[in-house]
């Protein structure tokens, strides 16, 4: 699962690497390759994502240019590649190998982030991943697995929500009627 996550990861960040190195090579920067390659990288961050991917870009232009022009055309983008990458790419490459829904992905987001920090948004996929992997694997957790899982699994019958094991051991705990022999 964190390979998974590592490699959806190292896809979606060379797409937008390529991306937005082609772009700024169309806007004339120089240094376009080691800028966009940068950009491109830094858009995987959680939540600054997008602000850190349009600083070097624009701090290239504002060295280059004189005119608005550049600004707008890398910004729009810049921000249209990260709505790209935020809402089709990453859904198809992560959540498919990683198979947490994105309901639990942005609860573990925010979730880790607030209790860690950077460390915590870094980590938040891959520790809400680990944590569904551990939900699969133990049978009294498949709720736990569900609630994260990006299509749940059905539950077993004797872990259904609410029925504790005396209420299960019931129907064995009952007497059973004494079989009167016929003609007594």
């Amino acid at each position: 699962m964190i390979r998974g996550f590592v490699a959806g990861n190292l896809i979606v960040g060379s797409v937008m690497a390529g991306a937005t190195t082609l772009v700024l090579w169309s806007v004339g920067i120089k240094g376009a390759i080691p800028l966009g390659i940068a950009s491109g990288l830094l858009n995987l961050l959680p939540f600054l994502g997008l602000i850190a991917s349009l600083a070097l870009p624009l701090a290239a232009a504002l060295l280059q240019f004189n005119t608005p022009g550049p600004f707008i055309v890398i910004i729009l983008t810049i921000v249209l590649l990260h709505v790209v990458s935020a809402n089709l790419l990453i859904p198809k490459f992560i959540a498919r190998r990683v198979s947490i829904g994105p309901v639990a992905a942005t609860v573990g987001i925010l979730f880790w982030g607030w209790l860690w920090g950077v460390m915590g948004l870094l980590l938040a996929v891959p520790l809400t991943a680990f944590i569904k992997l551990v939900a699969d694997l133990h049978p009294s957790l498949c709720h736990v697995s569900n609630m994260l899982a990006l299509t749940p699994r059905p539950t077993p019958r004797w872990v259904r929500y609410g029925e504790t094991a005396l209420e299960r051991a019931i129907p064995y705990l009952r007497p059973r009627p004494e079989k009167v022999p016929v003609g007594h």
